[in-house]
């Protein structure tokens, strides 16, 4: 792709997948794994530096040139281009139950097909006992047939209906029945007459019935009930009728067609005049009759890119010219294809051979290159990755208060004692403790570099991670002030970003019943930002580093990997669902699980983060004088985190964090294992290390559940060894 200069480009998605429809059969029918008629937009998005949000649009303001989200701060925009497809028509159907299942959103079309069959099978079961009418009775020798109907018999309701064979018998070997309904007066509507019999004659050998000219009015567990009163035995109804606009189009106030699509001009830009483009279904072309084929809408994709860089260079618009005809593939579900081209029609394996030569062509302008095989040259990482090493930090703070001792060492008697005086000096908690004549309050500071490109989410995780110090010593955050650094650049979009990253903030500190009281913005080459957060002391004592006995159970309360995952979405490697564990996992709060934990009397914690599990440990028993043990099995990693530690990733922290090792024991063969280099994992928004003296065991573990908060999980255990050790278990 050919970056416009001076141009950010954001791509806006209710998931981070998009289907290539033309996929899904095979996918269905269990030709090809589901992640080849995927597009991964999170990879896609990071290989080319453009930024993505996960979120969902409300409305337009054409005017201001703004979109509107459900929760998020309006995105403002230059050009736009809506692109968001069509839904399944089914206007005038009353539907109860759950035995209908729409073929949109596809993304995740097959795994509602596997939750509905499974509940089919269920009801299935239950209905053999007393059976339904015009049926066999429960003592019959074969069971009754699962009873599919398919309705729509388009390109899309005639290919699900060839392909869904494969992927009812992946999960059951009870027998089942294919139906179309449809209201058309043949099947393949718009196609030639060799086809519409190629396809009808596949169907009449599989025994699939065909209901025409038949509308559906009522569809409920039982049955879909026709306009002329005759029901047909329906378990499952796969609907996959023509395109109608999804309502979203109604609600951007922009000129519409008579079907309800986005009304544009040849150049598929809208008739508003506004500088904002529609296209594949989305878009209908007032001065021609395009058909909702997404041929169309790939045809669209050169002329959409070139009319973008057009508006924006004050340059005219080009028009796209809809081909007269094109290829036509159906699949099968055996291995063959039939088709047409330019009214000659066809089948056979051959044609198979061409419909995945060309879908695999197409995907593969889609998928970011490379591997997951790590890069000695990488930038420095982001997030708690560009945190200073522990050693060098101790090492640093040492120095300096060394110098604080020097100065008033006719005080001191002995080395010993200057030396204790430093490690008296050098705070030993997560945050500072400070005592004032109107009593106690806790402060801690904290900010890196953005390590995602959306300002929003970044404030999201800025206020968590830089609250995670106060709320691990258990006290309540009631104040931040912001510290950002705004990278250079235009007036306007500084000032957006800001407005972004302090609305994600707020929303978190809102949860912890905290403002933003102030701060201090600069620009400079990158951006970094974080909050010096304030909180008052909990009733109960304070969670403490150096408070844990020997017996104490280990308990911590996130999975690791969150630092091995930035690290490979910085590569464009990091899998959509493995970004969205890893965002999920950041953005789970850990203010109610700290207070849960000292009002079970607990008193030991800290925060998993910078310095990753095995530092922070290593923290923890070096303030109490203990020692633990540490059991790998039960450590859990975030999804994608143990492909990335085999691959050779990590965060460039990570070197640093290992010098820690030296507290640690464990077999040879252990050290290659992910769960093991996950201990050197530097946590942006990591979890809580907690010690659980073994009486409290119960009672913390029953409350978490009645807090529906059991997210905590039993690592290691505090025992009597040489201090400030930890012995790596296995077993």
């Amino acid at each position: 792709m050919n970056p416009i200069a001076d141009v950010d480009l954001t791509c806006i998605s209710d998931r981070s997948v998009a289907t290539y429809s033309g996929m899904l059969p095979a996918a269905l029918a269990g030709q090809i794994p589901t992640r080849d008629m995927e597009i991964d937009l999170v990879r896609l998005c990071a290989s080319v530096n453009a930024r993505l949000i996960i979120g969902t649009v409300t409305g337009l303001d054409s005017n201001r040139q703004v979109l509107h989200f459900a929760d998020r701060p309006s995105v403002p925009f230059d050009v736009l281009s809506v692109g968001i497809g069509s839904v399944p028509t089914d206007d005038g159907v009353h539907i109860e139950g759950d035995s209908l299942i729409r073929i949109k959103p596809m993304q995740t079309f097959l795994q509602r097909l596997d939750v509905t069959v499974n509940k089919a099978l269920k009801r299935r079961t239950s209905m053999e006992v007393t059976p339904r009418s015009g049926e066999h009775n429960a003592g019959q020798t074969s069971p009754a047939p699962l009873k599919i109907v398919v309705v729509g018999s388009g390109a899309a309701g005639t290919e699900i209906t060839f392909c869904l064979p494969g992927f009812i018998q992946s999960k059951t070997d009870v027998p089942f029945e294919l139906q179309i309904v449809t209201r058309s007066d043949a099947i393949l509507p718009g196609v030639t007459s060799g086809l519409r019999d190629r396809a009808a004659a596949e169907l009449k050998r599989r025994g699939v019935a065909v209901h025409r000219n038949a509308t559906i009015t009522h569809v409920d567990d039982t049955a879909v009930t026709l306009q002329d009163g005759q029901k047909i035995v329906a378990d499952i109804v796969i609907w996959a009728t023509g395109a109608s606009p999804p309502e979203l189009l109604s609600q951007l106030n922009l000129p519409l067609t008579g079907s309800g699509f986005l009304a544009t001009e040849a150049n598929l830009r809208s008739t508003s005049g506004a500088p904002i483009f529609a296209v594949g279904d989305t878009g209908s072309i007032v001065s021609e009759k395009v058909p909702k084929a997404g041929v169309y809408a790939v045809r669209q994709g050169p002329v959409l890119w070139d009319n973008i860089k057009a508006l924006l260079a004050a340059k005219p618009l080009s028009n796209y010219e809809p081909q007269s005809s094109f290829l036509k593939l159906l699949n099968t579900g055996d291995g063959k294809a039939i088709g047409e081209w330019k009214g000659f029609s066809f089948g056979g394996r051959f044609a198979m051979k061409l419909k995945h030569y060309i879908d695999s062509k197409f995907m593969k302008m889609y998928q970011v290159s490379g591997s997951m095989k790590a890069d000695t040259d990488m930038m420095q990482c982001k997030g708690c990755g560009c945190k200073l090493g522990s050693q060098t930090l101790n090492t640093a703070l040492r120095s300096s208060f060394a110098l604080n001792e020097a100065a008033s060492a006719s005080e001191i008697t002995t080395a010993a004692d200057q030396q204790s005086n430093i490690d008296q000096a050098i705070p030993a908690d997560d945050a500072a403790v400070i005592t004032t004549d109107g009593g106690r309050i806790i402060a801690t500071t904290d900010f890196f570099t953005n390590p995602v490109n959306d300002a929003f989410l970044f404030g999201r995780i800025a206020a968590l991670h830089s609250a995670s110090d106060i709320v691990a010593m258990g006290a309540t955050a009631t104040a931040a002030l912001a510290n950002v650094v705004l990278p250079e650049g235009d007036t306007a979009a500084q000032q957006t970003a800001l407005h972004d990253f302090l609305a994600g903030a707020r929303h978190e500190f809102a949860q912890m019943n905290a403002d933003i009281v102030g701060g201090h913005t600069i620009v400079g080459p990158r951006w970094e930002a974080g909050f010096t957060v304030i909180g008052n002391p909990p009733a109960t004592p304070l969670l403490q580093k150096g408070s844990l006995q020997i017996g104490d159970m280990l308990y911590l309360t996130k999975p690791l990997g969150i630092g091995v995952l930035l690290a490979a979405h910085m590569r464009s490697q990091c899998a959509a669902r493995d970004y969205e564990s890893l965002i999920a996992a950041m953005l789970q709060p850990q203010h109610m699980l700290a207070k849960l934990a000292t009002d079970c009397g607990i008193t030991a914690a800290t925060d998993v983060t910078g310095f990753g599990l095995a530092g922070h440990l290593v923290e923890m028993l070096q303030a109490s004088h203990q020692s633990a043990t540490l059991n790998l099995k039960d450590l859990q990693l975030l999804p994608g985190a143990a492909a990335a530690f085999d691959a050779g990733i990590e965060s460039t922290l990570a070197p640093n964090n290992r010098a820690v090792e030296q507290h640690l024991t464990a077999a040879a063969d252990v050290q290659s294992r992910p769960e093991y280099r996950a201990l050197f994992d530097p946590q942006t928004c990591g979890g809580l290390l907690l010690g659980v003296p073994k009486p409290l065991v119960q009672k913390f573990e029953t409350a978490m559940v009645e807090a529906d908060l059991t997210t905590a999980i039993a690592i290691g255990e505090v025992v009597n060894k040489q201090p400030n050790s930890v012995l790596i278990q296995t077993t």
